[in-house]
């Protein structure tokens, strides 16, 4: 989650003038080196895309701010970051991803009810709380993912932001 947020920080600061450093992120444009280190995929895609088809073609175009505006800015790529790092925090495919409306959770949905309702916790993949003691340093990184996905970009806090809170954490 680190490797990944700090990936999207480097993108957002040396591109800082572009509408949409990534435009893509999602789990499965995160590869692993063989040292595990996360490697962020499938890059710069938006200039190249028709204008039409990007909002079919770039994950940033399912954030709620398109769904409502029709914009997507950087603020979208901490969305997309909210959407992975509760994915791994819940161990959930996400129906964001499918376009034909079958399987997946909605994620968004799920974490802010538990989160309204402090109940966190429940939300942590059983494979990954049972076998750490670090639980409470889980539930704060899927409040930090809840950050993240907040409904409107200005409640969400910008990729510098996220990642100061992630490496607050210590494990």
């Amino acid at each position: 989650i680190q490797g990944v947020a700090l990936g999207m920080q480097f993108l957002h600061e040396e591109f800082a003038s572009y509408e949409l450093p990534h435009g893509n992120l999602k789990s499965s444009n995160v590869l692993l080196s063989e040292t595990y280190e996360p490697l962020v995929s499938d890059y710069a895609f938006l200039p190249l895309l028709q204008p039409d088809n990007a909002s079919q073609a770039l994950f940033a175009f399912k954030s709620p701010e398109f769904a409502q505006n029709q914009q997507v800015s950087p603020k979208s790529d901490v969305y997309c970051l909210g959407v992975i790092l509760l994915e791994i925090m819940t161990g959930k495919f996400p129906s964001q991803y499918l376009n034909n409306g079958k399987g997946g959770t909605d994620i968004i949905e799920w974490v802010q009810s538990s989160v309204a309702q402090h109940k966190e916790e429940e939300l942590i993949d059983p494979e990954i709380s049972s076998n750490t003691d670090s639980l409470q340093q889980m539930v704060e990184l899927l409040r930090i993912g809840a950050v993240c996905i907040a409904s409107n970009p200005d409640d969400r806090e910008n990729m510098k932001e996220i990642v100061t809170r992630i490496e607050r954490i210590t494990i």
